[in-house]
């Protein structure tokens, strides 16, 4: 009798915690990695019946999360990324050292083809599935579980183009978890006061913007997962 999906949900539900650390790019406050997991969950679901089930689940999961986490990484920080992140005349931030507000805008012809037909597909969970038709019969589960030191590489690549006080926010909120009070507890940072109903900090967020530029300008340029 052949199996189906929800008689494999609980290894399903471990080896996508056992890759929640490949997904390190959390800068995308509307997407974290809960929203990929289910996203995940799904597409497994419909390519069940490409299991042979003659042969070892868990790398065969393993496999058809990995390709679907690289996939999700791509077309989050790569294919519709703004053009400002490699650009010459970003200066961090939303800031820009073209326009004459000083500003990302419209005003910049690429940035004005961006926001006409990619602006909206960036803002929106983008679930993409991929066909895949790698070979699993040697596959060990080991094999593609180099999460970890692929997002290594990721904050190596990050933390070489910041300075010390940056450094220390990028450690602080994207590899030791602190939550943005305790960034601004320990380094002085002022809650926004045009925010009258919510503590927010202005200069976090715009830290964390570009840091999410960075990350998307290292994926497109390095193999780094």
């Amino acid at each position: 009798m052949k199996l189906v999906y929800e008689d494999k949900s609980d290894e399903i539900d471990e080896v996508l915690s056992k890759f929640r650390f490949k997904w390190q790019l959390n800068a995308l406050s509307w997407l974290d990695y809960d929203d990929i997991a289910q996203t995940i969950r799904l597409h497994i679901f419909k390519k069940w019946d490409k299991w042979d089930q003659e042969r070892p689940f868990k790398p065969w999961v393993s496999v058809l999360i990995s390709n679907q986490i690289k996939n999700q990484i791509r077309n989050h920080y790569s294919n519709f990324a703004k053009p400002c992140s490699r650009c010459q005349y970003n200066m961090g931030g939303e800031a820009c050292g073209l326009n004459k507000s000083g500003f990302q805008s419209t005003e910049c012809t690429e940035y004005a083809k961006w926001n006409l037909k990619k602006k909206n597909a960036y803002n929106i969970k983008i679930p993409l599935s991929i066909e895949n038709k790698t070979e699993f019969r040697n596959v060990k589960l080991e094999d593609d579980l180099d999460f970890k030191q692929a997002s290594e590489r990721l904050h190596v690549k990050i933390m070489e183009q910041l300075n010390e006080r940056h450094q220390e926010v990028y450690r602080m909120i994207f590899i030791e978890g602190h939550e943005d009070k305790d960034v601004a507890k320990k380094l002085g940072f002022k809650p926004d006061p045009s925010k009258k109903n919510k503590i927010t900090y202005k200069q976090i967020n715009n830290l964390k913007k570009r840091f999410c530029e960075m990350a998307n300008e290292v994926l497109f340029k390095e193999d780094i997962v």
